[in-house]
């Protein structure tokens, strides 16, 4: 008889999940018009990037101890325990962005007679490859039980790609992302229902800067100059994130016990509810609209779930495993780029002297990192690749990135 009760409050519970579920669903699809063929970029670009994440492959929404849970998945806000102040810069670029920046400017030093076969040494001997640069300046975060906030005042990247369009030209995007984001999470307390499920929103507004523009050679000679205010539309847009955790009850008998040395957590995110359309301008980057009716590129409504196993904890030794399947249902949206594979070591002498060490795959690329703390300092290391092609012209581009932080 009890048996019975059982199977019938788990059946309860499983309904309800499945309810919960398929309206997450239902929100994603609602009002979602996006032309999957429209956009000749291969790159996903994302609003906010985590040094952390990417070492293990950014598989990372079902993590819930860190800082970055107002803009991975809030519900992990449910589950901290104690205060972090995370203050930070970083740096990223490509491992050729700088000699390939340093050719372009070789070349426009030349005579003007000669400029025009240097530009086109450099493109066709860079034809195909994808350079990239990312600046984060001054990032500010605080996460406690149960509420969040980060404020980005200004995240800039640019991009190019060297593509062949008649004779070689360059493509190139520019961001620059002003981000505050608050966001809380809570438990959600069910009767007789056993394990742990959690959620969380996240409220953001997003100011962009935004350029998507061609160079061909004959433009490199009139004007080299790859970048201006001129060129730059902008917007801002209010949006939402919706997230949950949940953590199943595990026996304490059989193959249960083996399990509850890993506590797996499994994860969902629906990511821009609105739409993420940039509708208004603010003035931010630019005192005039140059765009001609352009709207900067949309954050996109995309959907991503996830999970986490731990590993046993031996000594000063610990660690997790991740799998995310994220992105789902953006434009430039595939299996691979979607996939994220990752592995984190802990160790820790004592709370004020720890680090990690990542290794994972990044849609299909390897990806590897590390961070040491030593008091208040902390310094965050990652070697990622990212697909920039298309998937039956796939190209990586490598991306070494270093996040210089104070944590409090």
């Amino acid at each position: 008889m009890h048996l019975g009760v059982q199977l019938v409050q788990r059946y309860d519970y499983l309904s309800i999940v499945s309810k919960v579920v398929i309206a997450i669903v239902k929100i994603f699809y609602i009002g979602t018009s996006i032309s999957w063929g429209a956009m000749p970029w291969g790159r996903i670009h994302r609003t906010y990037i985590n040094p952390r994440a990417l070492g293990m492959g950014d598989a990372f929404t079902a993590i819930s101890r860190d800082y970055s849970a107002v803009l991975y998945n809030p519900a992990a806000l449910a589950r901290r325990v104690d205060t972090e102040v995370n203050l930070s810069i970083d740096i990223s670029a490509s491992d050729a962005f700088y000699s390939f920046y340093k050719d372009l400017e070789s070349a426009s030093k030349l005579p003007s007679s000669q400029q025009f076969s240097s530009y086109y040494n450099v493109l066709t001997k860079n034809y195909g490859r994808s350079f990239l640069a990312r600046l984060g300046l001054f990032h500010g975060a605080i996460a406690a039980p149960g509420w969040g906030l980060m404020v980005i005042p200004a995240d800039v990247t640019y991009e190019m790609t060297v593509v062949n369009q008649a004779f070689p030209s360059i493509m190139s995007r520019f961001y620059g992302d002003t981000t505050v984001a608050f966001g809380i999470g809570r438990r959600i307390h069910m009767e007789d229902v056993e394990g742990k499920l959690d959620w969380g929103v996240t409220g953001k507004f997003v100011n962009r800067a935004y350029m998507n523009m061609d160079f061909t050679i004959l433009d490199l000679v009139l004007n080299s100059n790859l970048f201006s205010s001129s060129f730059l539309t902008e917007g801002y847009t209010l949006d939402f994130e919706l997230g949950f955790l949940y953590t199943p009850f595990l026996s304490d008998e059989g193959f249960g016990a083996l399990l509850q040395l890993a506590r797996p957590t499994f994860s969902l995110v629906v990511r821009n509810l609105l739409g993420g359309e940039f509708h208004n301008r603010w003035g931010l980057w630019t005192s005039t609209n140059n765009s001609g009716g352009q709207k900067p590129e949309p954050l996109y409504r995309v959907l991503d779930i996830g999970t986490v196993w731990e590993y046993p904890e031996f000594w000063i030794f610990g660690g997790r495993g991740a799998l995310d399947i994220r992105n789902i249902g953006h434009p430039q949206f595939s299996f691979k780029k979607g996939l994220h594979l990752g592995f984190e070591f802990d160790w820790t002498v004592s709370s004020w002297w720890r680090g990690q060490y990542r290794v994972g795959i990044n849609q299909g690329y390897l990806t590897y990192g590390m961070s040491a703390l030593f008091t208040i300092f902390r310094l965050d290391l990652v070697s990622f690749g990212e697909e920039v092609g298309s998937e039956n012209h796939p190209l990586e581009n490598r991306t070494i990135m270093a996040r210089f932080n104070m944590e409090f």
